[in-house]
């Protein structure tokens, strides 16, 4: 599962998560634990992969760079592209505790956003201060870095409309702004059309510009299948759309945690150099 994909289950769940969560939800632990520990593998595979591009840079020759920078460049967008993700999901589970005066979703949930955070430092700290990035590469990926945050309190205006939850966007100043406006046209807006056109504008947003060869294709689907799963099927089950995310559903959660767990502590160091194969008042990031 490549990460634009995530955006498309992020603009669904900011679009239908609030009202659904305001009725008789159950939540799954067994979910949330293989979220935890998914998100928690990913972060790990990041990290060795930016460590040992920042090692190659500090002692490779500059007729390499380009090679480097090349392998890095799926690591560097799955990092920013999924942020819109982890930041909606954790925008949800906020709601969702508030909601049920409960305290079992957000804790699961920040503990991988601020893993998150610290990856997006480091790769965006990579990209400032690493050697031989070519403007050809950091433009595009600049460019990226913006449409990503501006998507990310775009979605996030949608559950702001009920739960205070401007913290976790870029600009919370922005993230208000769009939940006003979407709190304004509530009444005469049409969720499926909303979230139609927000599909049809992310596949617009983040298809053809990223690399295809998604750089952790298999945690990716384990991530978004985990929160499919979180709160019940019921939140997705009216859903006809046909793509790999939504068939990632009928994977099932369970007997695998103690394979992830192994996963997590035998990760191998990844070979660097194998060549890469709604409402009229909302306007969407472009």
């Amino acid at each position: 599962m490549h990460a634009r994909e995530h955006v498309q289950l992020a603009a669904y769940l900011a679009v239908h998560a609030p009202a659904y969560l305001r009725g008789n939800v159950t939540y799954s632990p067994t979910a949330l634990e293989h979220y935890w520990i998914s998100s928690k593998c990913r972060l790990d595979r990041w990290g060795i992969r930016l460590k040992t591009h920042t090692q190659l840079l500090e002692s490779g020759s500059p007729m390499d760079f380009p090679r480097f920078w090349n392998a890095a460049r799926p690591v560097i967008e799955e990092i920013l592209v999924s942020d819109i993700l982890t930041r909606v999901w954790i925008s949800v589970c906020v709601a969702h505790d508030r909601i049920q005066r409960e305290n079992i979703a957000e804790p699961v949930a920040r503990s991988v956003f601020l893993g998150h955070m610290e990856a997006r430092n480091r790769a965006l700290n990579l990209l400032l201060h690493g050697r031989g990035l070519e403007a050809t590469m950091m433009v595009p990926l600049n460019r990226l870095r913006r449409r990503t945050e501006r998507w990310t309190d775009m979605l996030l205006g949608y559950i702001a409309a009920d739960t205070d939850v401007n913290s976790f966007g870029y600009d919370q100043a922005r993230v208000r702004e769009f939940g006003n406006d979407i709190r304004s046209e509530r009444g005469s807006s049409n969720k499926n059309a909303s979230w139609t056109m927000l599909l049809e504008t992310a596949l617009e947003a983040f298809g053809s510009q990223l690399v295809s060869e998604p750089a952790n294709a298999d945690l990716n689907r384990d991530i978004a299948s985990a929160v499919m799963t979180s709160f019940g099927d019921d939140l997705f089950s009216h859903n006809t759309l046909v793509n790999p995310m939504w068939e990632s559903r009928i994977i099932h959660l369970a007997d695998d945690t103690q394979q992830l767990v192994e996963q997590l502590l035998t990760l191998e160091t990844p070979i660097i150099d194998q060549p890469r194969s709604v409402s009229p008042r909302i306007s969407f990031p472009a």
